[in-house]
């Protein structure tokens, strides 16, 4: 098993939460985010993801509103690249 939690993004959402469900009964460590969460985790506010990501290494994702929106290829590749060197 891995040390550092999952990340799963959208965790008040259906497919978030049984992921999230599904990987604590499997033994894994999570930390589910949303906007109501400690820390909170909000696609319009990139200043909120780096506490989200800090101490992960994985992370299950859902974007919101929807990948078809002209904006959502730059605000996930900001994210990744965000991801990418928190570690």
């Amino acid at each position: 098993m891995q040390d550092s939690p999952i990340l799963i993004i959208g965790k008040n959402a259906k497919t978030g939460l049984r992921v999230e469900q599904r990987l604590q009964a499997l033994g894994y460590s999570t930390r589910g985010v949303s906007r109501s969460t400690s820390p909170a985790f909000d696609w319009e506010d990139p200043s909120s993801w780096r506490a989200a990501l800090e101490g992960t290494q994985s992370a299950y994702v859902t974007f919101y509103p929807d990948l078809a929106i002209p904006s959502a290829e730059q605000t996930i590749g900001d994210f990744v690249a965000l991801a990418k060197d928190v570690g």
